[in-house]
């Protein structure tokens, strides 16, 4: 090992160590909360590239999010120097993206498909096939009019377009009618050259299991195989991996916890780590201990959580190592009359803390809905505290920046009237220059049908800087450098944002920061390797759009969106029955899996700890009484 791996793996624990140190074969690291598992992750990469630098094979890590990628390629590049072509490290998504770009074409797939992230989209797809097939009779009017959770719950359940699907749906009109728009759906995706997230892995799969020659050239490429938070793979992800690994290839390494599972909705399942363990013969090895919570926290965590039946046999409880002088603050229970009172006392209570706090300090609020968050974002807005709801957004929503990437769009599909439309009305938005777009459609239609052609031959006698419109010409249009296009655009794109007001000026530069961290993790995965506009696309498609918030917000977040996080100071709202557990979840039985899910909820939420944890509920909400929650009493907080 180097001198920086080895000064890293001198302060891990044995256990820690012992997983660092696993070479070949399968294993399986349950790590709890707070239990440095991304530092043995990245070590444990870290390792095998720094004792393989004369071997030219590479590593595959895939995580669930582009930000829990990118914090561990940035820890492994501290840790070795020249590896960018040894190391695959980005999500399921981006890894099956990358597949279908080199080898899609067997499936249906040609390598500059869109990726459609934003439901919007996928939506208005489903609503003109379910109109078509009606209109042309194919189909009786069916009541169901959110069909998209149909249609990703059959992709993540690799059930094929033109398959039976007598034991899902009951009800014969709905099942004809889900059969024929799920065949169209696909249909359309091809068309549109277009494939969404589920689809992604669908392809991938189908791709690896149709043509095992291309699974061999890949597990060739990839020896070891790292998965993070592998208990929240789906159905098709897991089944997606044992086509790539079959019986020839073991060397898999995966890092999990069980009791932080809560994906069901997704397709994840508690027996998936007892699957993968019997499939794969695979070794376990448990990180118990707890670095980021005070003892209190995790003592009324592992209460609570033992009362999960569906758990790993010889589990042990989390430990809690933080040697921390504890007060009466580090653990709060507080009970109100109604909502409104809980959420006055929660906003009253943040705003002491932040006058008395020093800065660095972290706050969230976390909810089981964004019902009762909403409540509590608006009342701390309305006190001037700063305050953001933490989401995933899939598109820019400042004009200047939505036209950057609708225009990118564009010149990767020259004749499609959508990305014509969005680039036209948020360029006539911010330079007050009008455009007619019939005029555009015509002269392009009577030339070569290239949209963005027409739309540059449009804008050149307006009062536009040459320099500009010439790299709009040469980098875009003849496609010299889009790379070049952006850096030049977005110094153009600088002059014109006092134009706007300064609510639109604030969002452009959250947005533009988003932006530029893109653009330097887009640089430092391909470094100087040429790609393509139609990859670059697809990588931005694939991330985020939200800003990730500094700490002088408070964050408010909702169960799932808290996963992964830690904060100085957390407060758990609404624990009342009907809330958490929720009202769907107790109907169910107290002994079912959707009552487990939201214990390990509720695990997950409390755990984000770093100093202070506030548990908070009222006897009513929206006028109707509640009882305290039921973990309240498993926790050992209520008696």
């Amino acid at each position: 090992m180097n001198n920086e791996i080895q000064s890293e793996f001198n302060r891990l624990t044995l256990i820690q160590k012992q997983a660092v140190d696993w070479d070949k074969g399968p294993l399986v690291v349950i790590a709890g909360p707070g239990s440095g598992k991304t530092k043995v992750l990245t070590l444990r990469i870290a390792r095998l590239l720094e004792q393989s630098m004369e071997e030219s094979y590479r590593i595959l890590g895939l995580t669930f999010t582009n930000k829990a990628a990118d914090e561990m390629r940035a820890r492994i590049k501290e840790l070795v120097t020249d590896v960018d072509n040894r190391l695959f490290l980005g999500t399921f998504h981006s890894f099956c993206a990358e597949v279908l770009r080199n080898h899609g074409s067997h499936v249906g797939v040609n390598p500059d498909f869109t990726i459609y992230s934003d439901t919007k989209d996928l939506n208005e797809i489903l609503t003109e096939v379910k109109s078509r097939l009606e209109k042309d009779n194919i189909i009786e009017p069916i009541g169901v009019t959110n069909l998209l959770p149909i249609i990703q719950y059959l992709q993540r359940n690799l059930l094929e377009p033109n398959q039976s699907l007598n034991t899902l749906i009951k009800n014969t009109n709905l099942r004809n009618a889900v059969e024929h728009i799920y065949v169209d759906y696909w249909e359309k995706l091809k068309e549109l050259n277009a494939l969404d997230f589920d689809s992604l892995i669908f392809k991938t799969y189908m791709l690896f299991k149709k043509f095992p020659f291309i699974a061999k050239h890949y597990r060739t490429i990839y020896p070891y195989i790292s998965i993070d938070e592998f208990q929240d793979t789906n159905f098709a992800q897991y089944q997606m991996i044992k086509q790539l690994t079959k019986d020839k290839h073991n060397n898999l390494f995966i890092v999990a916890d069980d009791d932080q599972l809560i994906y069901q909705w997704n397709g994840a399942s508690h027996k998936r780590l007892q699957e993968f363990k019997e499939d794969y013969g695979a070794d376990l090895i448990q990180l118990t201990d707890n670095f980021r919570c005070p003892s209190i926290v995790v003592e009324v965590a592992n209460n609570l959580i033992k009362h999960n039946k569906g758990r790993l046999n010889s589990k042990e409880p989390i430990r809690a190592t933080k040697d921390v002088e504890e007060n009466s603050d580090v653990l709060r229970l507080e009970s109100f009359y109604t909502f409104e009172d809980e959420v006055e006392w929660i906003v009253n209570d943040i705003k002491e803390r932040k006058a008395a706090n020093q800065e660095g300090t972290s706050y969230s609020v976390i909810a089981r809905s964004n019902k009762l968050l909403n409540a509590v974002y608006e009342k701390l807005k309305s006190n001037e505290v700063p305050v953001v709801i933490s989401k995933r957004k899939n598109e820019f929503e400042s004009p200047l920046l939505y036209w950057m990437h609708s225009l990118l769009r564009l010149a990767n599909k020259r004749n499609d009237t959508r990305y014509l439309n969005e680039v036209v009305s948020s360029f006539e938005f911010f330079t007050k220059f009008h455009i007619d777009i019939e005029e555009i459609i015509a002269w392009s239609d009577s030339r070569d049908g290239d949209y963005l052609k027409g739309f540059y031959n449009c804008i050149t006698p307006f009062d536009i800087e040459k320099q500009f419109l010439e790299t709009f010409r040469l980098d875009l249009v003849e496609g010299k450098s889009f790379i070049d296009f952006i850096e030049q655009s977005m110094n153009w794109l600088e002059k014109r944002i006092d134009n706007t007001d300064e609510e639109l000026k604030l969002l452009y530069d959250e947005e533009r920061e988003v932006w530029n961290q893109f653009m330097g993790n887009f640089y430092y995965k391909y470094g100087n390797t040429p790609v393509t506009l139609s990859t670059f696309l697809q990588e931005l498609d694939l991330s985020s759009k939200q800003k990730e918030p500094d700490l002088s917000y408070v964050q408010c977040l909702t169960i799932h969106s808290a996963k992964g996080k830690e904060f100085n100071h957390v407060y758990l709202l609404g624990l009342v029955e009907d809330e958490l557990p929720s009202y769907m979840s107790k109907k169910k039985g107290n002994n079912s899996l959707e009552i487990e899910e939201e214990r390990r909820g509720c695990f997950v939420a409390i755990t984000r700890t770093v100093e202070t944890l506030t548990l908070t509920f009222s006897e009513r909400y929206n006028g109707w009484s509640k009882e305290p929650s039921r973990f309240l009493k498993e926790m050992g907080v209520l008696k």
